[in-house]
Parts: structure tokens; sequence; C-alpha cells
């Protein structure tokens, strides 16, 4: 099923759907997943450019120019610039992408030995028929 799939919602599922897919889950949900993962991926690709290209452009850097990061590894944005970078990701953030989603049956997840999380459930809601 084609689905509009954020950018967000992407970047927020990717890691879900990585810890499912380690996950001993049922043949058919397992299979959906894997073929999630990699739909998604090529899009996620694309996203991680965009950003690199804005961390790139607002980012501190050294004399070198190799970017500036705090003391928990986060690259540190150039002050005068931190209204630009909010803007320049929201958008980047909000930019849908048509996905060919594969889905799963609820009652295939629900049969499973997984006890899969009420988080994990909401992030994964849009590829489940009920």
């Amino acid at each position: 099923m084609k689905l509009n799939l954020s950018n967000e919602k992407i970047v927020n599922t990717i890691n879900v759907l990585g810890d499912l897919n380690n996950a001993k889950l049922p043949v058919k949900v397992a299979y959906a997943i894997t073929k999630n993962i990699n739909k998604i991926n090529s899009d996620l690709k694309a996203y991680n450019e965009e950003k690199a290209k804005l961390i790139d452009k607002y980012a501190e850097k050294d004399k070198e120019g190799k970017l500036k990061t705090d003391e928990y590894g986060n690259v540190t944005l150039k002050e005068e610039y931190i209204q630009e970078w909010n803007r320049d990701m929201a958008e980047l953030l909000s930019i849908e992408n048509e996905i060919d989603i594969h889905m799963i049956h609820l009652d295939d997840l629900l049969n499973s030995n997984y006890n899969i999380s009420p988080a994990e459930l909401a992030a994964i809601d849009f590829m489940i028929n009920d």
C-alpha cells in the first residue's frame, strides 16, 4: 500500500524497525519489516545527505574546517544561524515521501510470542492492518 510518510516519521520509525527486525517474530511479520526497512532506507539516505548539508552550512568549524562538537558529541551550531537551522530542519522533517509499504495484519503480530510495547506499536501503526 502506498503511503505518504514524512521524514520525521521515517527518522522516528527506523530504529524501532531495526529493533523489531532483530526480534523473534513470525515469518510474515519479519518479512514485512525487512521489506519496509529496505524501502525506507533509500528515503532516509536522501534525508541524511540533506541534513549533512545543513550541518555543514550552519555548524561551527575549527581552523582545519572540522565540525566543532560539545562534550556529548553534538555538533555546535553558530549562534547567529540557530533560527535558520530550526526553520530548515523543520522543513526537511516535514517533507513527505511516497513509500509502498508492506502491510502487517495485527493478528499476526499479536499472536506471536513477541510482547510488542505500546511505543513500538505506535511507531509502526502506519504498517498495520486491523
